[in-house]
């Protein structure tokens, strides 16, 4: 129940978008092919690829790193130097994953260290997602889903930085384990084990919050 929260948390942003199952994995498929150009040509030292890069993953790397880091405050900063780190490591990319893991893996290292800070800074560690509406949204329906967001942020925040990372990428990036082993730079077994540990911790820190604020609709408190 609480996992399928998390993942309707995320459902407004989606990772991929495409119109069936094959359209998504061609698409996918043309869309690391020209990444892999652009890659190319900035390690020859064709700099003006690096921007086209960047307006080309720039929407995802937002996404993920406010998933990642919850507060849509932050992002900008973070994502600053998300590609500042980036234009070092592509350099050494070698085309050993896919080059969206590769950004996945600059991403989680800028949240992992983010996260480790805001963990001492308890005082700041807390802001609401932020908020979309979508078009012709029922008040009360919307309203409910802003509630559903503010508490599975607040579950998010109470795990360790390395746990969230994991849990993230897979209940809302939609990544597998192999995947995530790649961007985090673990072990599959090692990222099964605190996805395990993640999920477990997730579901407690929710249904103690439920507990603590009821959800309900025109009944519930904001």
């Amino acid at each position: 129940m609480f996992i399928r929260g998390a993942r309707s948390w995320a459902a407004a942003n989606p990772p991929e978008a495409g119109s069936g199952e094959g359209a998504a994995r061609a698409q996918q498929s043309a869309d690391e092919a020209h990444l892999l150009l652009l890659v190319r040509r900035i390690q020859a030292g064709e700099l003006s690829a690096f921007e086209q890069l960047y307006e080309a993953t720039r929407e995802d790397a937002a996404r993920t790193l406010r998933h990642l880091v919850g507060n849509r405050v932050e992002v900008e900063d973070l994502l600053q130097e998300t590609y500042l780190r980036l234009l070092t490591a592509v350099k050494g990319f070698r085309g050993e994953s896919r080059f969206r893991t590769f950004l996945y893996r600059v991403c989680s290292n800028v949240a992992l260290s983010h996260l480790r800070w805001k963990r001492r800074r308890p005082e700041d560690s807390f802001a609401e997602p932020p908020e979309v509406v979508a078009p012709g949204e029922d008040p009360e329906r919307a309203a409910e889903r802003r509630q559903a967001a503010r508490l599975v942020e607040a579950a998010l925040e109470k795990l360790k930085p390395k746990k969230r990372i994991v849990f993230v990428y897979h209940e809302l990036c939609g990544m597998s384990p192999d995947e995530i082993a790649l961007a985090v730079g673990s072990s599959v077994n090692t990222v099964r084990s605190r996805l395990h540990h993640a999920r477990v911790e997730f579901t407690e820190a929710m249904q103690r919050l439920v507990v603590a604020r009821p959800m309900g609709g025109s009944h519930g408190r904001p």
